[in-house]
């Protein structure tokens, strides 16, 4: 059976900044392999180095050391003008919109495809049809000032899409958004990936970002991936610290209780709904104190966790994780849960 290639390999990158006094790490030996048609995201917190790391899957930011190969191309055997005819593949979308102040929304749309001399027939043409796409025919000649943040990132999201790139990176492309809003683009890059078959790369600190859209996922944590691989797989059994940090939302964690034995449960689309915890604390004639309890909908399976805080009492505290065992609920022994 033949091995499918990966649209984007990123092999052992490393990327440090250099100033009068100190060396900067941001980036410590990255591999990551993405396929084509993929959503994919990359998430961290602030100062992770996920920002970095976009810019240098297209070499805007050139790695120390290291590569990134885009179909057959390694970026790092290219010239110059060799990378920017890559980059026309690659589209990018920022938090800030980046649109032209002084250009309605069709002229920000043609932008780039007057920078790669299209004739301006075949420009406006091109615009007509992206502002279709992205459902904004009718602001056609609108400026920026007169557009809300939703709108103005559907526009960027169009520019970005008008030389047909086979990828497209969003950094941070949600985070400037109310929920509502952060929805609707999360919905309508859903869609441009179904219609078009675009592969996607979103770098957010959201974890509902991720959840809400993407198939795979990347945790970078200082500068490190500390884990990747399906958003099912992640969110249901983190295995690092950063990936725990994430889902448990570990700093909303109760700091001081007199249990000290806690668990997680983990539900499917199946049980979560179902009452479960209701029928344990019947069952067992014990109560528990649910310290947290989230559920999630990803990609139209219903997902969640809890952490509860289990009795003192060796015996009952096994009695009800055996009856959850029984109701067949993931159940896992958290050791530092509490006081994180």
């Amino acid at each position: 059976m033949a091995t499918t290639v990966p649209l984007i390999q990123i092999k052992d990158l490393y990327k440090e900044y250099i100033g009068q006094n100190d060396k900067v790490v941001a980036l410590s030996d990255i591999n990551l392999n993405i396929n084509k048609g993929d959503i994919y995201g990359i998430i961290g917190m602030s100062g992770a180095g996920k920002s970095t790391l976009v810019r240098c899957i297209n070499f805007l930011e050139k790695p120390t050391r290291g590569t990134v190969i885009i179909g057959d191309k390694d970026l790092s055997e290219l010239n110059e003008t060799q990378l920017r005819n890559v980059r026309q593949k690659v589209g990018m979308i920022f938090q800030q919109f980046n649109l032209l102040m002084q250009r309605n929304v069709e002229d920000n749309i043609c932008f780039p495809l007057e920078i790669s001399g299209m004739r301006r027939k075949e420009r406006k043409k091109r615009a007509a049809e992206l502002l279709e796409i992205v459902g904004l025919s009718d602001k056609r000649l609108a400026y920026p000032s007169q557009l809300s943040g939703g709108q103005k990132q559907r526009v960027a999201i169009a520019r970005a899409l008008a030389t047909n790139p086979e990828i497209l990176l969003c950094d941070e492309a949600t985070s400037a958004l109310d929920p509502t809003m952060t929805r609707s683009i999360l919905g309508l890059l859903k869609d441009i990936n179904n219609k078009l078959g675009i592969t996607i790369i979103i770098i957010t600190h959201e974890m509902a970002v991720v959840e809400g859209i993407c198939d795979y996922v990347a945790i970078i944590d200082e500068g490190h991936l500390t884990e990747d691989g399906k958003v099912e797989e992640v969110f249901s059994n983190p295995k690092t610290d950063a990936a725990r940090k994430l889902v448990y939302h570990s700093n909303n964690a109760v700091k001081e209780m007199t249990g000290k034995k806690c668990v997680r449960i983990v539900f499917d689309g199946k049980s979560s709904f179902e009452p479960v915890i209701a029928n344990m604390v019947l069952e067992c004639r014990s109560q528990v104190n649910i310290l947290f309890a989230d559920t999630k909908n990803i990609k139209g399976k219903a997902f969640g966790h809890m952490v509860l805080q289990l009795p003192e009492d060796q015996m009952q505290a096994d009695k009800i994780i055996n009856y959850l065992r029984g109701k067949d609920v993931n159940v896992e022994e958290l050791i530092d849960y509490v006081g994180n």
